[in-house]
């Protein structure tokens, strides 16, 4: 049995290869902030080189003016982006940063989909699963529902059973008790006639 593969990343959550995701570690994070979310970054709201969420969130709860400019918008659309990246793909164990070098990467919107997320994404899980399989390990960061879905797909005893509900067409089913009825009919009366 192998292990979650880039072919695992496409099957489960749809992501494909492309360039590399990677970035510098160090840049004026507030000016780059600024340029791309169109919001000055507090002391408070990054923590070395990540960003928290809570300040992401207020940016993405925060009502946009009425004459709303295509910057605003691209600004809004880069902070949902570093939201879901860091809550659903990329995460940490915290799960309340995402890592500011991915912003970088969201300047060019016709460059995001030529990024290789999907080999991140795995990179992430793959550094995460050593984290918490190591002795002080408690706490596991990653994309899980990669892993859980790879683990159900390739381990099938391990997939909870569901109980699927009956599905109820009533006029299927009537339909089908009436051709259950003349069937019976047909051949008690075929049995009868012998």
């Amino acid at each position: 049995m192998s292990a979650p593969s880039h072919e695992d990343v496409a099957l489960h959550l749809g992501i494909v290869d492309g360039c590399v995701v990677t970035g510098p570690s160090f840049l004026y994070w507030d000016k780059l902030c600024d340029e791309l979310l169109g919001e000055v970054l507090l002391d408070n709201a990054c923590k070395g080189a990540a960003l928290k969420l809570i300040w992401l969130l207020s940016i993405l709860c925060a009502p946009l003016p009425e004459k709303t400019t295509i910057h605003q918008l691209q600004c809004r659309c880069r902070a949902y982006i570093m939201y879901m990246t860091s809550g659903a793909l990329i995460l940490d164990k915290s799960k309340n940063k995402v890592q500011l070098m991915y912003l970088n990467l969201l300047r060019d919107f016709n460059n995001i989909k030529k990024h290789s997320w999907g080999s991140a994404c795995l990179a992430n899980l793959y550094r995460e699963l050593c984290r918490a399989s190591s002795e002080v390990g408690r706490v596991m960061g990653g994309c899980v529902i990669l892993f859980q879905s790879w683990a159900w797909y390739h381990m099938s005893f391990i997939t909870p059973r569901v109980l699927r509900p009956e599905t109820t067409y009533p006029l299927a089913k009537k339909l089908l008790q009436i051709m259950k009825s003349k069937f019976l009919i047909s051949m008690t009366h075929i049995i009868t006639l012998q």
